[in-house]
């Protein structure tokens, strides 16, 4: 019986011993299925702090916009944020070249392209004004396929966009690659060149395929009525249209380097950083010396009222944070000088808000511009 009694108090604790190092269902994690899509990563942007004294204050400073302005910027190291109508889509011209530079940047990452490419020139791609129009006005080259990266982003070079965005695939393949990696608030399109006869109003078979002199001269000949009325119809089309909040989840995804190998990540954010248009905007009153890498875009201005104001980028703070910051101005009346001290001060406002010691974003006493 002894015996017995034994042998059972050992079943029993051996019993209890599997019961409880014995992993719970409920807790097992299924091994990845190899035929099953990677979700694009989201990182950093599930942990948010709304940092809403700076809100406030860039919403006081929207409501004296000329036109329909949207804020958005995160300090991409705590996760701050601030939102001001940043869902709202706002023509974007040409900052629709930076996806364009991502997809063509992309293709040098699978061995497509080299940045050494030498590229020709057609007569489609060709814009009357620009470095590149000017040199090659009926196509031509071969160029570089890094030349025209940088004229692209640095001077906002039409030519080299309908170049590039031709390499690409055209306005519906860069989409689609911003839809693939989960960039889903930003549309491209059209090429600069069809947006610029859409903006004079030039009919649907227009040629398109002419030279830059030919598209100048059938520019030149329509009418005040005709432009006036393709004006209007810009100003709520929806095409080419993006959100602040969109063009600032692209600007993180590449400073995280989500996007491109690390090489080409560079590669894009050196260019960047030599951005020479509309310079009155989001660095103008920052310290100088501040480093702002960004990609603008500006609309025609037809009787008084412009298509839209933007400057999106990454300001870095003194010490070392980068904030991605995108303020976007559609249908803005009046002077452009006056939409782009707009720019600049919003990007100053963040600038102090944000460069405080821990560059949290959070409970930062604010300081006046």
């Amino acid at each position: 019986m002894r015996r017995l009694a034994a042998l059972a108090v050992a079943v029993a604790v051996l019993a209890v011993a599997w019961l409880t190092l014995r992993p719970a269902k409920s807790h097992r994690t299924p091994a990845p299925s190899s035929s099953r899509a990677v979700a694009p990563p989201t990182v950093a942007r599930e942990v948010e702090y709304p940092d809403s004294a700076l809100e406030a204050r860039l919403q006081a400073l929207a409501a004296t916009a000329p036109g329909r302005c949207a804020i958005a910027a995160k300090l991409l190291s705590s996760g701050a944020v601030v939102r001001v109508n940043a869902d709202a889509p706002i023509p974007l011209l040409s900052v629709v070249k930076l996806p364009v530079a991502l997809v063509v940047l992309d293709q040098v990452d699978h061995g497509r392209l080299s940045l050494s490419s030498p590229i020709t020139l057609v007569p489609a791609d060709m814009h009357p004004r620009g470095w590149i129009g000017d040199r090659y006005p009926r196509g031509g080259g071969p160029v570089r396929l890094e030349l025209l990266l940088r004229e692209m982003l640095t001077r906002s070079d039409n030519s080299a966009a309908d170049a590039l965005t031709r390499i690409a695939g055209g306005p519906g393949a860069v989409t689609e690659w911003l839809r693939q990696h989960g960039i889903r608030d930003l549309r491209v399109d059209r090429n600069e060149r069809v947006l610029g006869n859409d903006w004079y109003g030039l009919p649907e078979n227009a040629d398109t395929m002419g030279s830059a002199e030919g598209i100048r001269e059938l520019r030149d000949q329509v009418t005040d009525a005709v432009h006036d009325s393709a004006a209007l119809a810009m100003l709520h089309d929806p095409r080419d249209t993006g959100t602040a909040e969109g063009c600032v989840h692209l600007l993180e995804r590449v400073w995280r380097g989500e996007l491109l190998s690390p090489a080409m990540t560079d590669t894009l954010k050196s260019i960047l950083s030599r951005c020479k248009t509309a310079p009155n905007r989001l660095p103008a009153m920052l310290p100088r010396g501040t480093r702002v890498a960004r990609k603008t875009g500006t609309g025609g201005m037809w009787r008084g009222v412009t298509v839209a104001i933007d400057d999106i980028g990454v300001i870095r703070l003194p010490n070392g944070d980068d904030v991605a910051i995108a303020v976007l101005v559609g249908e803005p009346h009046g002077p452009v000088r006056r939409t782009e001290r707009l720019i600049a001060r919003a990007a100053r406002m963040v600038y102090d808000a944000w460069s405080d010691g821990d560059s949290t974003g959070r409970g930062v006493a604010l300081r006046k511009p």
